[in-house]
């Protein structure tokens, strides 16, 4: 699993059960069958960000990605140098 989309959708878990919302109702909202909201809930999701984004908004969050490049290996060695 990956831990980033775990978060999201423990986050997205926690929400809908504060509304006390069941995953059925939830995804009549954001417009997903319930089992793609399970997935998304449980950090299996594999399908487009956009439906998480969907699930994501009718639950009233926004969602951001952010790209960073990783250094590449050259760049590595000065990374953990000492001063």
């Amino acid at each position: 699993m990956n831990p980033f989309l775990e978060q999201i959708g423990q986050g997205l878990r926690t929400e809908r059960k504060a509304r006390r919302l069941n995953q059925s109702d939830a995804g009549k909202m954001a417009g997903l069958p319930r089992r793609e909201i399970s997935e998304i809930e449980n950090g299996i999701f594999r399908g487009s960000i956009l439906k998480v984004q969907d699930y994501a908004m009718s639950l009233g969050f926004s969602l951001t990605l952010e790209m960073k490049r990783r250094p590449g290996l050259a760049e590595l060695s000065g990374l953990f140098d000492e001063d």
